[in-house]
């Protein structure tokens, strides 16, 4: 989305202008979707992260003080709602590892492989590889040192390599 744009769209909906914020979340949608799926590992834990995420970034739109940082803002949004759902999950539920949604365009060994990193790890990795962040910009998200940032991609892709490796055997 054009810079411009943006900002023009971000100001409308700070009004109150819903369809300027639909707009906003449309073309955020599918990078949303994706790096969410790639995070959380199944439709139904995306589907509520991404409805809770629409729901307060609409809330606190207001809030948004740099209108051209807005997709680093909803990526946040979604990246808290992200580590609250697999919290929640590691403290209520078993992962059944039998399920499998059907992913258009991706490569479920992928994700798969993806889905065996600790968070700490995967997040970073996601955002920086997939989401096409900085990691300026993951510091900024996630609350942590430009160096942390580094370190755990640099630890995550590590680990990837040591996973691939063990599955070609």
């Amino acid at each position: 989305m054009e810079n411009d744009l943006q900002i023009r769209l971000v100001k409308k909906a700070k009004k109150g202008e819903g369809k300027a914020f639909i707009e906003l979340c449309n073309e955020y949608q599918n990078i949303l979707y994706n790096s969410a799926f790639k995070i959380l590992g199944n439709k139904e834990d995306v589907d509520d992260c991404l409805q809770e995420t629409e729901i307060i970034a609409w809330k606190r739109i207001v809030n948004l003080k740099n209108e051209s940082a807005f997709n680093s803002w909803i990526f946040k949004i979604m990246i808290n709602n992200a580590k609250d759902i697999l919290k929640k999950r590691k403290q209520h539920t078993l992962f059944d590892e039998s399920y499998h949604t059907e992913i258009p365009n991706e490569n479920i060994e992928s994700i798969e492989i993806l889905k065996c990193l600790p968070d700490i790890y995967r997040i970073p990795v996601i955002l920086h590889y997939y989401a096409g962040f900085t990691t300026k910009e993951i510091s900024n998200q996630l609350n942590i040192s430009n160096s942390s940032v580094k370190t755990r991609l640099f630890r995550g892709r590590k680990e990837l390599k040591k996973l691939l490796e063990s599955e070609s055997k």
